[in-house]
Order: structure tokens, then sequence, then C-alpha cells
């Protein structure tokens, strides 16, 4: 880690209770979000999500690429966002790499081709410390 803030942006990364996932789709381009949980982060600013390729976040991905993800530590009054870019990986290695068995309810392996990855290169984050009323902003 380069310095304290990246630091402290990673602790909330790790220690929040969920994350929001926000492409831009629908009619006008308008913002979604649902709950993802996050399987991995490299301290370069990249996120791991796993996801049906046949999803409509996928579809909004193919139209605009451009994603957000949020991290809520309830708990620790904070959250911490990462804006950046997202593509989706089919890549076989890197399916195995990253497959866990819990999900076989929902693909049949990590060869079905409907099990894909999403890899979202951080581009700037930034997070926010509710009781110090701090906001922190972070470029990748």
């Amino acid at each position: 880690m380069e310095n304290a803030a990246e630091e402290r942006f990673w602790e909330i990364v790790d220690s929040g209770e969920f994350s929001l996932f926000v492409t831009r789709g629908g009619k006008g381009g308008s913002p979604r979000s649902r709950p993802m949980t996050l399987l991995a982060y490299e301290d370069t600013g990249v996120l791991w999500y796993a996801t049906s390729g046949s999803s409509r976040k996928v579809e909004e991905i193919a139209e605009d690429d451009r994603v957000t993800a949020c991290f809520l530590d309830l708990e620790g009054g904070a959250y911490a966002q990462v804006f950046g870019r997202a593509e989706v990986v089919t890549d076989p290695a890197t399916k195995e790499e990253f497959w866990e068995d819990d999900w076989a309810e929902f693909w049949s392996g990590h060869s079905d081709p409907d099990f894909v990855l999403l890899k979202v290169i951080g581009e700037q984050a930034e997070y926010h410390l509710v009781d110090e009323d701090e906001l922190w902003v972070i470029d990748f």
C-alpha cells in the first residue's frame, strides 16, 4: 500500500457488511444497483465478481461499461466506492481459478458457458467516514 488513505479504503471494503454493484441501463441510462458478493480485489483497484452471462447487468455492461461498486460498513460508520470500467471475463483458466463448489446450484461448473466473471478496473475510489465527516478520494 502506498499510503494510509488506501489502507483505510481497503479496510472498509474488507469489513463491509455488503456491497452494491451499479450499472447504467434501461431507459435513459438510469443507474441500476443490486447486492453482489465481492470475490477478490487487487490493491491496484481491480475487483472481481461472479455472475451469469445471461444476466441483465452483463447486457448493461455491453452497452456502457462504466460501473460503481459501493461497500457499506454500517458498524464502522463508513462507506467506500470504486468507480471504474467492467469487462466480462470468459477465460476458462480464470473461471476455474475463481470457481467455488457452492455455486453448483447456479451453474454446472466452471466450464458452464453461463458462468462468467466481472472484472472491474477501478479508476478512482472514495470513502466517507461518517462520524468524522471526512471524504477521501483515491486515484488508481
